[in-house]
């Protein structure tokens, strides 16, 4: 017979790990890195601070592993070394006071993540993915957060793997059939971190066309996208891997989520606390390649948080007006 679930006290809300915490509160496994209102105000990226996800205890950025160091944004690359990997990385978000225009204009995405580096120990490449966990449940019906999920992941790519009623609820994508670029190259030839061209030819031979030539981004990301193709496949040591990804849907400068112009959602109120990630998985090893935290000055500090959290609550009962047709559209019939 299974255990009843765990009921929180009145006023609280259950959230991973079985502890309880207040709406709008932050959870205790990522309040180690919370920014205070202070640290918001002096950001060079204000009113947006990244720091290292605490859950993700093997990683060292620049060389530290405080939860509180604020990551460098929108400034050139970092370091990082993480449990299976160890290279550089560069963060850009738009909309921010130092983003920079030459890697926005003309385009529509909102962020940018740049990664190269060698990876300690053989990969899986299907176990390789990005996405997002969530430590505490959202503010609305729980339809509206399996449609948000679902919309986010479409995103990416057609294998997602998305489930709204875990102790950790996810949605994450494996890299290789979601990201916009990726390259493979031997040691000592690397291209630039922000030079790299797609080529996947020395991955696998069904990624290079019959004159050896790579296949385009969108190519491979259709044939990683099939399960079947990646059995068996490893991110080997031997080699340097660069990765570039970037998405249009989150604006992290504003925090708001947007679907085609048909769901403007500000995301303070629904998030419930927590903050947003930059995160690379190895879902088979339960390994981070690295996890950042994206937290924004209205989701901590915004006196209007409370306001905020009931408006979310009552764009989803709009939504839930909307019916099939919108979940359909935003992927909630995956």
């Amino acid at each position: 017979m299974t255990e009843p679930k765990k009921q929180a006290s009145p006023g609280f809300e259950m959230c991973a790990g079985g502890i309880e915490c207040a709406p709008g509160e932050v959870h205790p496994w990522h309040k180690p890195a919370m920014p205070t209102q202070e640290q918001f105000k002096s950001s060079p990226a204000y009113p947006v601070i990244v720091t290292p996800n605490p859950m993700a205890t093997k990683q060292a950025i620049d060389g530290t592993a405080d939860p509180q160091y604020a990551v460098p944004i929108n400034q050139g690359p970092v370091t990082i070394n993480s449990a299976f990997f160890e290279g550089i990385m560069e963060i850009h978000l738009k909309g921010l006071p130092n983003s920079q225009k030459a890697v926005f204009d003309g385009k529509k995405r909102h962020f940018q993540i740049m990664c190269q580096g060698r990876f300690k120990r053989p990969m899986s490449a299907a176990a390789l993915c990005m996405g997002q966990e969530f430590v505490k449940p959202g503010q609305g019906p729980s339809w509206v957060a399996d449609m948000l999920f679902n919309a986010a992941a479409k995103v990416f790519s057609n294998s997602t793997q998305v489930d709204v009623a875990a102790e950790l609820p996810y949605f994450m994508n494996p890299v290789l059939a979601a990201c916009q670029m990726v390259n493979v190259s031997r040691a000592g030839s690397a291209p630039g971190l922000a030079e790299a061209q797609e080529d996947m030819s020395l991955f696998s031979p069904a990624l290079a066309d019959k004159n050896g030539k790579p296949v385009s981004a969108a190519k491979r990301k259709k044939w990683c996208d099939v399960p079947k193709n990646l059995e068996g496949l490893m991110l080997d040591t031997e080699h340097v891997y660069t990765f570039h990804i970037w998405q249009h849907f989150i604006d992290f400068s504003a925090y708001k989520f947007s679907v085609g112009g048909l769901c403007n959602l500000d995301l303070a109120g629904p998030l419930n606390g927590q903050p947003l990630q930059l995160t690379v998985y190895d879902t088979k090893a339960k390994e981070h390649m690295f996890s950042m935290l994206v937290w924004h000055e209205r989701l901590l500090y915004d006196p209007a948080r409370l306001a905020n959290m009931q408006a979310a609550q009552a764009v989803a009962e709009k939504l839930s007006k909307l019916g099939t047709g919108l979940k359909w559209l935003l992927g909630g019939s995956k």
